[in-house]
């Protein structure tokens, strides 16, 4: 089994590519569109602004690869973090941009009322999984991960949201939607538990 993990200029991959390897997993780094059907599943990392991202995604024709790896050949995919924000379809940092649209939600900026909290939100901060989520599998509830971002998903359809963490209020901090994952935490910096999350992911590619 072999991992794609997407380079898109948004820094962290290597970490992500390391923590893949640890479970025992061969990942390679892929930064032009290439066929992608000897690996087993992508993991879209990130940490970043949007507008950048998607840029690169857009003018480097990745887009369209992972929007057909994932939606035409049901290949499993991963967004972490700003990875995770680009499968919305729209995020208003930067301006309203659009994103690839793999998952039903758009991307805000956290409103936060509460003096004693700041954006970005960073550090480590407890979920609460979803029983019957993939990705989450003996994950507890009340579990720290690590967290780094100033804007979060917003879903009409609640019932794809794996886990959410509350930060001046309740957000998604997981999300499933069939083959397609997403995490707004770090799992590849989230220690044990985080390693557990990318063991799940990988155990469903295989």
């Amino acid at each position: 089994m072999k991992i794609a993990v997407i380079d898109y200029k948004a820094g962290n991959l290597r970490n992500v590519q390391k923590a893949v390897e640890s479970l025992g997993v061969e990942s390679d780094i892929i930064s032009e569109p290439q066929d992608l059907a000897s690996y087993s599943g992508i993991i879209l990392p990130g940490v970043g602004n949007f507008s950048n991202g998607i840029e690169y995604l857009n003018h480097s024709g990745l887009d369209k690869i992972i929007v057909s790896e994932a939606q035409d050949f049901k290949k499993p995919l991963l967004g972490i973090c700003l990875g995770m924000q680009l499968l919305a379809e729209s995020s208003e940092e930067g301006g309203i941009k659009k994103g690839l649209g793999l998952l039903p939600m758009t991307v805000k900026y956290f409103d936060i009322q509460n003096k004693q909290e700041r954006v970005p939100h960073m550090g480590w901060n407890s979920i609460s999984p979803d029983k019957e989520s993939i990705l989450l599998k003996d994950i507890p509830v009340d579990s720290d991960f690590y967290f780094a971002h100033s804007y979060h998903a917003v879903l009409n359809d609640k019932s794809i949201i794996a886990a959410t963490c509350k930060y001046a209020y309740s957000f998604p901090a997981a999300v499933e939607h069939k083959n397609i994952f997403a995490s707004q935490f770090h799992p590849e910096k989230s220690q044990r538990y985080g390693s557990i999350v990318l063991k799940n992911f990988l155990s469903y590619c295989a």
